[in-house]
């Protein structure tokens, strides 16, 4: 005779699996509240001695109605152009032309790599953006993050510097992006002399910062998801004499 099955190991199963639902659901209510609140800090901190917004954007933001992205008061955008020695973005041109029929102060940044010769990502940079003539200085971004975790700090300084010695060769005007980590592990004390370009998503930057990347959380028309958002350190006239 078959003994009976007993439902009690079916009840324990049941209620474990609920118990680890509740406990994911609480910790995706958690993140979201905690984005909201990183997102209005860095709304918050951001005053109106700064009068210049800028955003940055990649193929990763889709397709941008910059007609719309200009009538809600963006001045400036920064486009991914390339990354490494032959990855190029495949809406920087369309980005590019976009944004210029519309009025806005143009930008273009390269994602740096760690492990890529300088000089070969300078020439992919240079090769991207063609012809091409840009209101900001092009810009380098110089990030731990989406970079091998293993690396030789001296070799990227010098990798770093074999990219902004090609740029500046060719009477590039450059600019360098990072965090206050990049800044303080590759940028302090070889690179002071050129414009920064600062993350800093929880308080004022205390550095000598000329653009700040307050929030990857902006919401802008003309663009579908989350943007990033920048200010320019100064007032119009100040802008208008750093373009120039």
């Amino acid at each position: 005779m078959t003994p009976k099955k007993s439902s009690r190991g079916g009840k324990h199963r049941a209620l474990w699996a609920l118990g680890v639902l509740l406990i994911l659901a609480l910790l995706a209510a958690s993140l979201y509240v905690l984005r909201i609140r990183l997102h209005h800090n860095s709304s918050e901190i951001v005053d109106n001695d700064y009068e210049l917004v800028g955003i940055d954007v990649s193929s990763h933001n889709g397709k941008i109605n910059f007609e719309c992205v200009s009538g809600a008061g963006i001045d400036f955008v920064i486009i991914k152009a390339s990354e490494g020695a032959a990855f190029r973005d495949s809406r920087f041109a369309s980005n590019y032309d976009s944004a210029k029929d519309n009025g806005l102060a143009v930008g273009a940044y390269h994602f740096f790599r760690f492990d890529v010769d300088g000089t070969l990502q300078a020439r992919n940079f240079v090769e991207t953006i063609g012809d091409r003539d840009f209101d900001l200085p092009l810009v380098i971004d110089v990030e731990e993050h989406g970079n091998p975790y293993v690396f030789l700090r001296s070799k990227v300084v010098r990798q770093l510097r074999d990219m902004v010695d090609e740029l500046t060769a060719l009477e590039y005007r450059v600019m360098i992006y990072t965090n206050k980590d990049g800044y303080y592990k590759f940028i302090k004390d070889n690179f002071d002399d050129y414009p920064l370009w600062l993350c800093s998503l929880n308080r004022r930057p205390e550095l000598d910062w000329t653009i700040w990347q307050y929030s990857h959380w902006g919401k802008v028309d003309g663009i579908q998801g989350d943007v990033d958002l920048n200010r320019f350190y100064g007032n119009l006239e100040q802008w208008k004499n750093w373009l120039n």
